[in-house]
């Protein structure tokens, strides 16, 4: 099921248990070899960042080239890593964000169509930009958004929740949902690595990265020691990508 490492071997982990230490044990079914060519900082913010996003999309979200996706949040670490994987396989990607340097950079990162949430209307955007039918698929990882998302749903589209980013009851009137035959489906990743495929995808995608297939979006990298600044930093600074901390 998992390969097998060996002392000296680099690898990158996940644990529910916490990742603020210089040390941790964790199973080996929650390690991934690292490739050459691909840094630590990368190789760490892979599997939660493009494992969540591979996961929204393909395995939950059904995304088909072709179709649009609407993906809320798109300059956090999922968005950005979820704009890159539709865009991959020829979906066409409306990424919802604020700001204009980080809305081009989502341009740049493969997004077809990008709306400032702070200056647009997103819903009239995205109905606009689908001839009034909607996207096939939305990724929320906001969670205060959910009742917009399913606006911009079209009929039998899937809406893909993951996490509670802006705080907040998650709570949506789902009968129009039931009425236009929507799919709704929440996605926690804490329990989905110890799946093969899952494990298998983020083999896969750490070995796109070492073949500069993609870029992991990296804002800043703080020593573990200041580790309260780096988490301020995480909630206030408006980052574009991940924020690393190394020991």
């Amino acid at each position: 099921m998992y390969r097998t490492e060996k002392i000296g071997d680099r690898v990158t982990s996940f644990d529910l248990a916490g990742s603020h230490a210089e040390l941790r044990s964790v199973s080996a079914g929650q390690t991934w070899r690292i490739p050459d060519g691909v840094d630590f900082s990368a190789a760490a913010a892979l599997p939660i960042s493009h494992g969540t996003a591979h996961h929204c999309l393909f395995a939950k979200g059904c995304l088909q080239p072709g179709e649009t996706v609407l993906i809320q949040a798109a300059a956090g670490g999922v968005g950005l890593a979820a704009v890159q994987l539709a865009s991959r396989i020829g979906a066409r990607v409306i990424a919802v964000a604020s700001g204009k340097e980080r809305l081009a950079r989502l341009k740049e990162l493969g997004a077809d169509h990008v709306v400032d949430r702070h200056q647009e209307d997103v819903l009239q955007v995205v109905k606009e930009l689908t001839d009034g039918d909607g996207a096939a698929l939305v990724i929320d990882p906001v969670g205060n958004t959910l009742q917009a998302s399913l606006l911009a749903l079209k009929p039998e589209g899937r809406l893909v929740f993951v996490g509670n980013a802006g705080g907040g009851a998650l709570s949506v009137d789902l009968w129009p949902a039931l009425q236009a035959n929507q799919s709704l489906h929440g996605v926690f990743m804490g329990t989905q690595f110890a799946h093969a495929d899952v494990y298998a995808t983020v083999d896969t995608m750490l070995q796109a990265v070492a073949d500069g297939e993609f870029d992991i979006v990296i804002d800043r990298v703080f020593p573990l020691a200041d580790a309260a600044a780096a988490h301020e930093y995480a909630e206030t600074g408006k980052p574009l990508g991940r924020v690393i901390m190394k020991p």
